[in-house]
């Protein structure tokens, strides 16, 4: 049951109703977007919500089963702040929604709360159409909540219960350090993680580090004393890279100093299947998965297309993939201690055997 103002409630009540449906459109980057149908501009507890004609949804149903309650939104670009280079680089995909109903003739009345819910994926037509279902409260309760035994681990690369420090936070001043704690550090120039000069600093002395950062040694094995903490240097898992040519929005090459382990032909295509982040260009901050890299060509391919286009000298930084077995977790990251699968469970067909009496 959905509860309103009590003038709103009478207004509802009432033979005539002067209505307009508002959305309020949050994006994953923080950006919010405020819609009206109706004719005009409508200013709303401190937004102002514009109007838009160049949508329609079907209609916004409720019951009181737990199924998904999706509502289908079709629409144009009338809105100079949607555009189509944005919807192609998914930065509205799981962005959220929260629809209502005002009454446009007294704002003050309050809204009657219609439906929230997110974004799924954002379909283009060639025509300049955009279409996108909005996916209700309750398609929450439709993903599955704990996990499986695997034989292959259940972590990703570099989070919190993989440990591997793909990426850690710069180091800062004044601040304690436990031992086995990574940091970056700002030691080059140029732009992007460039200025880390592929290199991360394990922390092997704990203590607090100084209020004036001393200048680090980059020389992989050796240590520098910052403060009452000691850090050691070592290879950076992420790489920085430089696009040099462009074949399309997937496939380019790129010059990328590469970490000697890379190098070991046992460990061919060492960035397949790991993740590269744009730091400039018009894709900044979009992270998208390595489908393949040729380590001869230098030539990275995507597994999908960038949103925008890929210019000769946009700056990322790349990982290593990891196909999540065991073999790959000791040989290439060592890091076995933290590895989340079950690699000698009995299978199936082991668990289905019997003795043989001949």
């Amino acid at each position: 049951m959905k509860s309103t103002s009590a003038a709103l409630a009478a207004h509802l009540a009432g033979p005539v109703t002067t209505l307009a449906t508002c959305w309020r459109i949050s994006r994953v980057d923080g950006k919010e977007f405020f819609f009206t149908d109706h004719d005009r501009d409508l200013s709303f507890e401190g937004n102002v919500y514009k109007a838009s004609s160049g949508y329609s949804r079907t209609a916004i149903a409720n019951d009181a089963s737990l199924s998904v309650d999706n509502l289908d939104v079709e629409g144009v670009f009338d809105s100079a702040s949607i555009t189509e280079e944005e919807l192609r680089a998914g930065l509205f995909d799981q962005a959220e929604v929260r629809i209502f109903l005002v009454n446009w003739a007294d704002p003050a009345m309050g809204a009657l709360r219609m439906r929230r819910g997110w974004f799924g994926e954002v379909v283009l037509t060639e025509q300049g159409i955009f279409r996108t279902e909005l996916r209700g409260m309750t398609q929450a309760l439709q993903q599955r909540i704990g996990e499986l035994y695997s034989p292959e681990c259940r972590a990703d690369l570099g989070d919190h219960r993989c440990k591997a420090p793909i990426h850690p936070p710069v180091v800062a001043r004044e601040t304690a350090y436990a031992l086995g704690e990574h940091v970056r550090v700002a030691t080059g120039s140029g732009g992007g993680s460039e200025v880390y000069e592929n290199r991360i600093y394990a922390c092997v002395v704990a203590g607090t580090t100084a209020a004036v950062e001393p200048a680090y040694d980059t020389t992989v094995g050796q240590q520098t004393a910052d403060g009452g903490a000691v850090f050691e240097a070592m290879e950076a898992w992420s790489r920085a890279g430089v696009v040099i040519s462009v074949i399309d929005r997937a496939i380019f090459t790129a010059a990328i100093d590469e970490p000697r382990a890379a190098l070991d032909e046992s460990n061919g295509g060492w960035f397949a299947g790991g993740v590269l982040t744009w730091e400039s260009g018009a894709n900044a901050g979009r992270s998208i998965e390595v489908k393949t890299w040729t380590r001869d060509a230098g030539q990275i391919e995507l597994f999908l297309p960038m949103g925008y286009a890929i210019e000769t000298g946009d700056l990322f930084r790349i990982h290593p993939g990891c196909d999540k077995r065991l073999d790959t977790c000791i040989t290439r990251f060592a890091n076995v201690l933290n590895f989340r699968g079950e690699p000698y469970v009995p299978g199936q067909d082991a668990m289905m055997s019997y003795p043989d009496a001949r």
